[in-house]
């Protein structure tokens, strides 16, 4: 595989250097933000700031991001209810959550206002926000296919949901329900010293737990309709019930992931770069790591560059080039040709 040749210099076949660029993308999904590579391309670096909104690229504040209320989602007949981010008023105006002003309050004590998400550079598991962004994504291009669906090319469906589902959603769910939410409620309600504080981020993790195990009800429920949609034993009638409750499920799907992820990005990911040293979270990262695989984390970093790129946001671009490094960013274009596109063509 290497040759060698005067002196300690080696040639790297072209298997090699594929290799590499492979372990570069497994490593980049849980290596910190601020790990130095043993190559002067490789240094990844901090959170820029980041002060526009995931959907209109217009400033939010916190104030704007506390007006979402509690919204139910029929499952198949039953019907499961979302965790309320607000909480009940006299006037039905939305109400502030309670854990909201108190983490904010901290935030700001910390650091900047927390609108210019300045604490974001400090945190280094950067991979888990872009990974929620790509479920966005793939959530809502899932809802447009299903939107131009007909009896005739609801196969086309199933391929489609076994992505978005089996492969992107598991992926991070995998990650995130036996590691990082457990992890991550550890060291935001732990020695903080204030009960208050600890309290208000016990319920945020509350929420952003209760809306995971949404997400998962209706990635099944999604993936048993997108079944039965291809299926032509059943009845005609069933069948086109089947791609309209796709349809419908996949929004539901785009709508409780974005709001888990103004969560996230508005309090939690920057408490966790505020109060966990760099060394603790690079240390968790090593867990991470061992939870991923080389294969499916090139399919994850295609579709994490595709999400940040379609958004526009300049700081989520030129963070995604600052803490990538460069030999996987090349390799994008081909995993993308070679490995993407044949599992997600009809999403397009």
């Amino acid at each position: 595989m290497v040759a060698t040749i005067s002196g300690n210099r080696r040639i790297w076949s072209p298997c090699r250097c594929l290799a590499s660029a492979a372990f570069y993308a497994w490593a980049v999904l849980a290596f910190p933000s601020h790990s130095t590579w043993t190559t002067s391309t490789c240094t990844a670096r901090g959170f820029p700031q980041i002060a526009t909104s995931r959907t209109t690229g217009t400033k939010t504040t916190i104030a704007q991001r506390c007006g979402q209320r509690a919204f139910r989602l029929q499952l198949g007949g039953e019907t499961i209810e979302s965790t309320a981010h607000s909480t009940s008023t006299t006037t039905g105006a939305p109400a502030v959550p309670s854990y909201e002003g108190v983490i904010s309050k901290f935030l700001t004590s910390r650091g900047k206002a927390v609108s210019s998400s300045s604490l974001l550079k400090q945190f280094e598991i950067q991979g888990w926000r872009w990974h929620t962004k790509s479920l966005v994504r793939d959530a809502r291009r899932l809802h447009n296919l299903a939107l131009r669906t007909d009896l005739e090319t609801a196969e086309i469906l199933k391929d489609a949901s076994d992505h978005v589902v089996g492969f992107n959603l598991m992926g991070l769910h995998k990650i995130e329900a036996s590691l990082f939410f457990p992890w991550m409620r550890e060291k935001l309600t732990t020695n903080t010293g204030k009960p208050e504080l600890a309290q208000a981020f016990s319920s945020a993790m509350t929420v952003l737990e209760s809306d995971r195990r949404v997400v998962a009800r209706l990635g099944e429920t999604i993936s048993q309709n997108a079944l039965a949609a291809c299926d032509t034993r059943l009845p005609e009638s069933r069948r086109s019930i089947a791609i309209s409750e796709v349809a419908k499920q996949s929004a539901e799907l785009q709508q409780i992931t974005h709001k888990m992820m103004s969560l996230e990005d508005s309090f939690l990911a920057p408490a966790i770069g505020a109060m966990v040293p760099t060394r603790e979270q690079k240390s968790f990262n090593n867990r991470v790591l061992r939870k991923l695989g080389i294969l499916d984390s090139r399919l994850h970093l295609v579709g994490m560059y595709e999400a940040v790129w379609e958004d526009q946001d300049s700081n989520e671009k030129e963070l995604f080039v600052q803490a990538i490094p460069s030999l996987s960013r090349q390799m994008i274009p081909r995993w993308k040709r070679k490995l993407y596109q044949p599992k997600t063509y009809m999403l397009e």
